[in-house]
């Protein structure tokens, strides 16, 4: 890590208060694609976030995202490792399909708030292994997150349990977080991508005639997302910092429960 981030809070590694959406930089989350295609008359969106992680790395994943209908798999979430401490999450998700899910106030799995999407009705579907991914969207506006649980977190959690640790930075259009949620019971504890990604995702030409974009645009109420960075006590923020430069010393593999 450069020197010049040495001293900011850190989630993971030492640094993590800036994100470079697609760029260079020497930060937790690297960058963010976002992407949309037509398969079969379906539109499919796929995200990923590339994640420093120092000497850490994710024990590589593919789980598939299952309808809640139970009309088979509609998506997939994969964590991979690669080199120099580049980890990725990356999911898939067929749209069209989720057409018919409603979307409700949702939560992180320790039961606070998602960043960015806050309040804001969302459709949220459990992966497996305690994992979910979130999307929200209206007029103008998409969201999209997802939620990984981390074995190795527990051990956070029992000393600092209900914590949302996410800085909200904006580079070019995308407005994006990556953070620490932690809580006291098992699988309350991971790390959570989640990104505005309205101005990059043709909301115009998305589904024009889908059932999902006509519920959405016809919510009671319109979408607004909150750009307040989740933070914590200066005491909290140190100890943080302590116990995963602990676990990156130990050069972890991350694992889901």
């Amino acid at each position: 890590m450069k020197k010049a981030l040495s001293g900011l809070i850190t989630i993971v590694m030492l640094a993590f208060l800036t994100v470079s959406c697609g760029g260079s930089g020497s930060n937790v989350l690297t960058g963010i694609q976002v992407s949309t295609s037509q398969v079969n008359n379906d539109t499919m969106l796929s995200f990923s976030a590339n994640l420093n992680l120092g000497a850490m790395s994710f024990a590589s994943i593919s789980l598939p995202i299952i309808d809640p209908k139970g009309n088979g798999q509609i998506g997939q979430l994969e964590l991979t490792s690669g080199l120099a401490g580049q980890s990725q999450i990356k999911i898939s998700v067929d749209l069209t399909a989720i057409a018919h899910v409603s979307a409700a106030q949702a939560v992180l799995p320790n039961g606070n708030q998602i960043p960015l999407i806050a309040n804001n009705p969302a459709i949220a579907i459990n992966i497996g292994n305690g994992a979910r991914v979130y999307l929200t969207i209206g007029q103008g506006v998409m969201a999209i997150g997802v939620a990984v649980p981390i074995s190795a977190f527990d051990q956070i959690g029992q000393t600092l349990p209900g914590l949302n640790f996410f800085p909200i930075v904006q580079q070019g259009n995308i407005v994006a977080t990556a953070g620490v949620f932690t809580g006291m019971n098992k699988g309350q504890n991971g790390i959570a991508v989640v990104a505005d990604v309205s101005k990059v995702v043709n909301m115009g030409s998305l589904m024009p005639s889908s059932q999902l974009m006509a519920k959405a645009l016809s919510a009671d109420a319109p979408v607004k997302l909150n750009y307040n960075s989740h933070v914590q006590s200066a005491a909290k923020e140190s100890q943080l910092k302590s116990m995963l430069a602990a676990m990156n010393a130990k050069k972890l593999k991350l694992k889901m429960p």
